[in-house]
């Protein structure tokens, strides 16, 4: 008898793997046990290994406790961290790895709880409720990793000076700081009786909050036209919802993605029922007898049951400014992940190096390792800006895409279109610093990455 398919998923960013369907774009064809996959396989969403993944079931048994013991964060600390985002626990994680004996305590205004954040763009068609999210809380995260954690704990202020960190609960003073504080959602200015109901999703309480507000719905506007936004549209109508998306640019995903391949997935989605209304921006939001009534700048009037604006993350600067730390669209750090404060470090969507912000999962894992590397007095690990390899969870067309780091004088061109399969380089002049795959061709992007950025 042939033994059932399996499920594992992705401890990261909670990517399934499913044996049955397996990953034709990383060609690992439909039946493919997880066994057989080779081991350089990587996560197409996050690109950690396959060690990294783990048997679906078997999370289930792991189900959170908020019984666990108190990890109470000491008042002194030889690494103090603020923030238990990804960047917050990649941080804690690897200088307890390079820093066995350090006294490490970890600061946060949220409940801490670890959860795989890509997973929110995606959740509603893996069928997982925000509590299936939850891999561990806080307390049991720390008891894992021997360090100090205090939940719902607003910081005030830091005064770099004489290393201290003020908070709603008390003060504590530290030797090395970290900063992983992230980015916030943006929301639109919006006029109308309704315009504070708008919601955002960017960390799981928000995503409560908008499953909440779903429940008995029938239609969803999205405000944005970029990865997330375009990713969401995905995951709802996988719920037979209604989506319609307010887009301020000509096509999706303008700032990372050609307009030839756009078009497509544009196309494939207007076929599921997607309606666009493209160079818009949402000017009214007022309250209707079943929901809201819409009004963009070009005109356009519709009724829709909730709105969600997802135009993007603006990094959060307050507590860096406070501390008289450099500071342009975010916190600027140097490879080390050091900011302009030798005792001061940075790390995660809030921060930038090179001119460059990066809100994805891989860097932050790489300045994590140049923290942890430079505090155990090595530099082995220094951190460079690179291409980022971004695979969009849009199961209508397969996309993976390295955009530019740098905006320049240089254009998308096509070099294969043979139906959904394309292929786009981003040239100015004779180089090429930028790429764009569909369709079938996704399964080229690794080889194709390595050989145009390769060292």
């Amino acid at each position: 008898m042939t033994e059932a398919f399996k499920k594992y998923i992705c401890k990261t960013c909670g990517l399934i793997y499913d044996e049955e369907l397996g990953d034709p774009d990383s060609g690992l064809a439909p039946g493919t046990r997880f066994e057989d996959i080779p081991d350089d396989w990587y996560c197409p969403l996050c690109l950690v290994g396959k060690s990294d993944f783990m048997l679906l079931d078997s999370t289930k048994e792991k189900s959170p406790s908020d019984s666990a013991p108190k990890r109470k964060a000491k008042s002194r600390a030889d690494v103090l961290i603020i923030g238990a985002g990804y960047a917050g626990w990649q941080a804690t994680e690897n200088v307890r790895q390079a820093l066995p004996d350090a006294e490490i305590s970890l600061l946060t205004a949220c409940d801490g709880t670890v959860y795989p954040k890509p997973t929110l763009s995606m959740a509603l068609s893996q069928g997982r409720t925000p509590d299936d999210l939850k891999e561990t809380t806080a307390d049991q995260k720390a008891a894992e990793l021997n360090i100090g954690v205090k939940t719902l704990t607003k910081v005030i202020s830091i005064n770099a000076q004489r290393k201290k960190v003020m908070t709603t609960s008390g003060s504590y003073q530290y030797d090395k700081l970290i900063l992983a504080t992230g980015a916030k959602a943006l929301t639109p200015k919006v006029e109308g009786n309704a315009a504070k109901d708008m919601l955002t999703i960017n960390d799981l309480p928000a995503y409560r909050r908008f499953i909440e507000a779903l429940k008995g719905k029938k239609s969803v506007t999205l405000i944005g036209g970029g990865l997330i936004a375009t990713e969401l549209a995905e995951d709802l109508i996988s719920q037979s919802i209604q989506v319609t998306m307010v887009i301020r640019g000509a096509h999706l995903m303008s700032q990372i993605l050609p307009e030839a391949i756009s078009q497509t997935l544009e196309a494939k989605l207007q076929a599921k029922g997607v309606q666009f209304y493209k160079n818009s921006e949402l000017k009214e939001m007022h309250q209707s007898e079943t929901g809201y009534q819409l009004h963009t700048d070009q005109g356009e009037q519709f009724e829709t049951d909730v709105v969600v604006a997802a135009i993007g993350l603006a990094p959060i600067l307050d507590l860096a400014k406070k501390a008289k730390l450099k500071t342009n669209i975010g916190i600027c750090i140097d490879q080390h992940c050091l900011t302009s404060n030798p005792d001061i470090f940075a790390i995660g969507d809030g921060v930038e190096s090179e001119g460059v912000l990066q809100a994805y999962l891989e860097p932050i894992r790489r300045q994590a390792k140049a923290i942890a590397a430079y505090l155990k007095g090595e530099e082995t690990h220094a951190f460079k800006v690179l291409p980022s390899l971004i695979k969009t969870k849009t199961p209508s067309l397969s996309i993976m895409i390295s955009p530019p780091l740098h905006a320049t004088h240089g254009q998308w061109e096509s070099t294969l279109m043979v139906g959904d399969n394309q292929r786009l380089l981003y040239k100015d002049g004779d180089k090429v610093s930028g790429f764009a795959l569909s369709g079938e061709l996704v399964t080229s992007a690794n080889a194709l990455y390595k050989e145009l950025f390769s060292a």
